[in-house]
This record gives C-alpha cells, structure tokens and sequence, in this order.
C-alpha cells in the first residue's frame, strides 16, 4: 500500500494542484503567517470576527462578503469571516476566495476533510447559516 492512497483525498486534483502535474501548489507564507503565528493570533484574545456576538445568516447574507477585505464562507452550516486567514492559508489567498461569499463545504470536504477547521477558525466564527426564509438577526449569549 502506498501514502497518499491513489484515490484518497490528499490527491485529489483540486485548484491547487497544477492540472499537468496533479501535485499540490504550496505558497511562501510571509513572514509572521505560519500555523504557529495563527495560534497565537487566535489565542490572543484579538476580536476575528468583526461583528458582535453570533448571528444568524442566510446565504444572500453571506453572498454579500465575497472581497479580499471582507470575505465571509460557510462550512457545514457554521458562517465564518475569512479575511483574517488569508493570509496564513497555505494554499494562498486564491484558494480561499473560490469559497469567498458562498458554501464552501463541498470543495473544502475535497481538498481538506482531515483538517479540524472548526478548532482552527472557532474565533472567526460569526454564526449559522439559516435557510432564506428565515429572517437575520443576531443571536443573543
């Protein structure tokens, strides 16, 4: 048996992997953007979110922060605010802005079923998505 399986998801062809070669694209994080220095900006106690408290959001709500400066995704439900993971994604800023405004969790489930993102993003959380019908508001603690 060899690692990464032939078709397991580490091979998965995905917008970063170059299409000739099928191997993953990996992008020079500048200085101050490894996971180490999104720990400590996590655990800082610096606000991430750029709203107060957890809302309830529809994906017309979401649709509306699709910017490099204001950049918002769902995954599985839960709404994030990207914008201050850009910088420290990886794959690049690009890779991230494919989900910028939308549900993202279909493409992250292809490209990144095995990361815990909801430990590495809990403080960029914003909210739930809610279905259309619903009206937003924010929740209360």
């Amino acid at each position: 048996p060899s690692f990464p399986a032939v078709n397991g998801p580490q091979r998965l062809a995905a917008c970063s992997t170059d299409p000739k070669s099928k191997r993953r694209i990996k992008f020079a994080l500048a200085p101050g953007h490894s996971p180490l220095d999104w720990a400590r900006l996590t655990s800082s106690g610096k606000d991430l979110r750029g709203v107060m408290g957890m809302g309830r959001y529809t994906l017309a709500d979401v649709k509306l922060h699709s910017q490099n400066d204001d950049a918002w995704t769902v995954l599985n439900g839960k709404v994030y605010n990207m914008t201050p993971y850009l910088a420290f994604h990886p794959g690049g800023e690009k890779e991230i802005m494919r989900c910028a405004g939308r549900d993202g969790t279909r493409l992250f489930n292809l490209t990144h079923k095995w990361v815990n993102y909801e430990y590495m993003l809990k403080e960029c959380q914003v909210g739930f998505l809610v279905s259309e019908s619903s009206s937003s508001y924010q929740l209360t603690a």
